[in-house]
């Protein structure tokens, strides 16, 4: 198992919350950019878009309808009635035909608008108002109209830029195809209205309603209640209310109208009824008088109190009549009997005065005779005058008996008739009492429901005259004073989270698919076993170490790397031959000439005797740091020409006393790998090492030419550059690959333009300001956390 490098700890692979934190922070002013533009972004979009408000209104639905009508004793309910059912009211009131008198009778079909610069507002009450040029003529649908006030006029236009001017402010007539009449609703518009513009938005009543239906929201308020809540969401306030109050009013109406049609249909119910009604009772009426007529019927009760009474008259009469057939049947044989001169009974009971004042008579003669035979004697003239007269008198009152006999018999008979025919009738009563008590009974069930009906019909007259509301309204239209949206702190809150967020999410997608080297830790995390020794920060202008007085950050960072060079050239044997450093990378850009410019400066600050070779023949770039003439003769002239002697091709350069010499790349080679390994390269590096304490050589990238390759055996050290957010971490590979096979001698990695935030953490950092007391550019951060310490 490898040996884990020095700079990476136990806890390398955890997640440093610090340091991840600081990735953002350091990133600080996007977040503050975005979140900015986002606020006004924001204040726009509030400050531009139509505020919603939200109208409420809620009502009741009372529980009063018409209870139909019920017969006496509530046998049965010719109109039913049920109980409220508000999912049932709440589709009548989103119902087509409620919503589209809705529509009709505040004209929503037709919306008006006041042009602004950049947004529109919708009125309720507009200068001016439309409306159709007769009852014939419809308005027209889904179109728009642009309405200018002028001050003497209108000028209206359409959408296909045909244009009206209207010569005053109240047509009264159409003119030219322009589908409708504008009028103004106030008595004379003001000098601010003059030069506005009004847009008229035309649409169908059909796609109106059908619009609204799909705003209005009906709620009912808590589960048992018979509350329902109405509501809609608009720009205008006062057309929001007008719509709900509208609503209400139209369904009330609704509801007032079906109980009228309730009570006016009872009422032509009744008046059917009615005819039918009067038809069976004056057909019952003249059965009964039919009936009492053939029955001889006045009123049971008193005939039947009569005919009792007729019989008993009768039966009297008939016992009567037999009494005084009897007497005058006893009278008669007393008449008929052998003594003619005999008293006759008087007082025997017979009813004839006549015959009685007869037998008064007769029985005075009788005795007066008697009276004058006792002192006349029998044959006295006056006694027989006397005789003659009770002949007569016995003659006559036997005559008047067979007469009252005769009338007697007569008298008889017919009451004995009588008697007959009042037994008849009694017999008969109760069957007729029977008959007539159906007929009577049927005439009191239609006379009642008569009644009944004529009861109903004047409770329905009286309530389709007064209709008692269906609903209660517990609350008109009112609209909430806290917009609906847009709503300003929740706008406000999503823009700052916006704000925040995206450039989080940008910068978090950057991090995790990042494939470049940032830090040593990028090292670690790739199993970098090889070890780091320097980093160097990002300097904009890639300014050179200047010499002994050079107390910048990127001095100092090149002495912390020239001391991690010696630490790394003490492991080799100790020699007295000067060392050979080469710098190389993997590919161009990484900063390798910048990196070995400045670690020769590093040297030479320090009074060694420092050689800078340019072995790079692909792409040399010391010329350009130095500004030195490219076609200069160098390293390639020499090892190309035996001639040639190598303090003509040296540069001195001096660093404030020190001495610096440079050997240029010299002219590009067609050969460069050949040109190295001539052995000239080698002799050169064996010479040089007898006259310079260190020779520092920029070599060629590794992975796009062998050359570095070909001379890697003759370097005592090499450090192998990488570019922090340059050098791809697929390519730590190959160059492990390299160290790892000694192909490269004694190498290490050194990490060069670190930006400030990639030396946030680490165990120095070269703004930290010490040794030295020269002015430091603080952050704003750094100041404030000062200035929070000192309070």
């Amino acid at each position: 198992m490898a040996k884990k490098p020095f700079y990476l700890s136990d806890d390398d692979n955890a997640l440093n919350i610090k340091e991840e934190l600081g990735k953002y922070l350091y990133n600080w002013h996007w977040f503050a950019i975005t979140a900015i533009a986002s606020l006004i972004v924001a204040y726009f979009y509030l400050k531009y878009t139509p505020t919603a408000y939200q109208t409420s209104g809620k009502i009741k639905i009372l529980d009063e309808s018409s209870k139909g009508m019920e017969l006496p004793g509530d046998i049965t309910t010719l109109f039913n009635n049920s109980k409220v059912n508000l999912e049932n009211e709440i589709e009548i009131i989103k119902s087509h035909n409620l919503l589209q008198k809705v529509v009709t009778e505040l004209n929503l079909n037709v919306r008006y608008f006041e042009e602004g610069n950049i947004k529109s507002g919708e009125l309720w009450v507009a200068p001016f108002m439309v409306k159709a040029i007769d009852s014939l003529t419809k308005l027209p649908e889904n179109e728009i109209f642009t309405v200018e006030i002028l001050p003497n006029g209108y000028s209206i236009s359409d959408v296909h830029e045909k244009k009206w001017t209207i010569g005053s402010h109240t047509m009264e007539t159409a003119i030219s195809d322009l589908p409708f009449l504008i009028q103004s609703t106030a008595p004379e518009l003001s000098e601010r209205d003059f030069g506005k513009l009004f847009s008229i938005r035309f649409q169908s009543v059909k796609s109106t309603t059908i619009a609204l239906s799909s705003s209005l929201n009906i709620a009912q308020v808590g589960k048992s209640s018979e509350i329902l809540s109405l509501s809609v969401v608009g720009e205008n306030k006062s057309r929001s209310e007008a719509i709900i109050n509208e609503i209400i009013h139209q369904f009330n109406l609704d509801g007032i109208f079906d109980r009228q049609l309730v009570s006016q249909r009872t009422i032509d119910f009744v008046d059917k009824r009615f005819v039918t009604l009067t038809k069976e009772l004056d057909s019952i009426e003249d059965g009964k008088k039919d009936y009492k007529q053939y029955n001889s019927l006045s009123h049971i009760k008193l005939d039947t109190e009569y005919t009792i009474v007729r019989k008993a008259n009768t039966s009297d009469e008939v016992l009567r009549l037999q009494t005084q057939l009897q007497i005058a049947s006893l009278l008669k044989d007393v008449l008929n009997g052998e003594d003619k001169h005999s008293l006759l009974p008087a007082n025997i009971g017979l009813e004839n005065v006549g015959i009685n004042g007869l037998i008064t008579d007769y029985n005075v003669v009788i005795l007066q005779m008697d009276k004058l035979k006792e002192s006349a004697g029998s044959n006295n003239p006056v006694t027989l005058n006397m005789d003659r007269k009770l002949s007569d008198l016995r003659t006559n009152i036997s005559k008047s008996v067979s007469a009252f006999e005769r009338q007697s018999e007569t008298a008889l008979k017919n009451a004995s008739v009588v008697n007959r025919n009042t037994k008849g009738l009694f017999s008969g009563i109760p069957e007729k009492e029977k008959i007539l008590r159906a007929i009577e009974r049927q005439q009191n069930i239609k006379e009642s429901l008569y009644l009944l009906l004529l009861q109903k019909r004047e409770e329905a007259s009286i309530n389709l005259a007064v209709t008692a509301p269906s609903i209660k309204v517990v609350d008109y239209a009112f609209t909430h004073l806290t917009p609906l949206y847009p709503k300003p702190k929740n706008i406000y809150s999503i823009a700052l989270i916006l704000g925040l967020l995206l450039p989080f999410l940008f910068f978090y997608i950057y991090f995790m698919t990042d494939s470049r080297i940032h830090t040593k830790k990028d090292l670690g995390a790739n199993n970098v076993s090889t070890s780091i020794i320097g980093e160097i920060p990002f300097i904009a202008n890639n300014r050179l170490f200047s010499g002994h007085n050079d107390r910048s950050i990127l001095s100092e960072a090149f002495r912390v790397l020239r001391t991690n060079t010696e630490h790394v050239l003490k492991t080799e044997e100790e020699s007295s031959l000067g060392k050979v450093i080469y710098v190389t990378s993997t590919i161009k850009g990484e900063g390798k000439t910048f990196t070995a410019l400045n670690l020769a400066c590093a040297y030479a600050a320090l009074d060694k005797k420092t050689l800078l070779i340019g072995a790079d023949f692909r792409n040399p770039q010391v010329h350009t740091y130095l500004n030195i003439d490219k076609k200069k003769k160098g390293l390639s002239n020499y090892l190309n020409d035996t001639n040639l002697t190598l303090s003509k091709l040296l540069i001195h350069f001096d660093l404030q006393g020190s001495t610096l010499d440079v050997m240029l790349s010299g002219n590009i080679p067609p050969t460069p790998a050949e040109l190295l390994s001539n052995g000239r390269f080698e002799k050169l590096l064996h010479d040089l090492k007898n006259e310079y304490d260190y020779i520092i050589v920029d070599t060629a990238p590794t992975i796009l030419v062998t050359d570095t390759l070909l001379i890697a055996p003759f370097a005592d050290a090499t450090i192998y550059v990488l570019r922090s957010g340059f050098s791809e971490k697929k390519l730590l590979a190959f160059s492990e690959e390299l160290i790892s096979s000694n192909k490269l001698v004694n190498a290490s990695y050194m990490i060069n333009g670190l930006t400030k935030n990639k030396l946030y953490g680490y165990s120095y950092n070269y703004g930290y300001n010490y040794g030295y007391h020269q002015d430091v550019k603080k952050t704003w951060l750094q100041r404030l956390f000062k200035k929070n310490k000192r309070t």
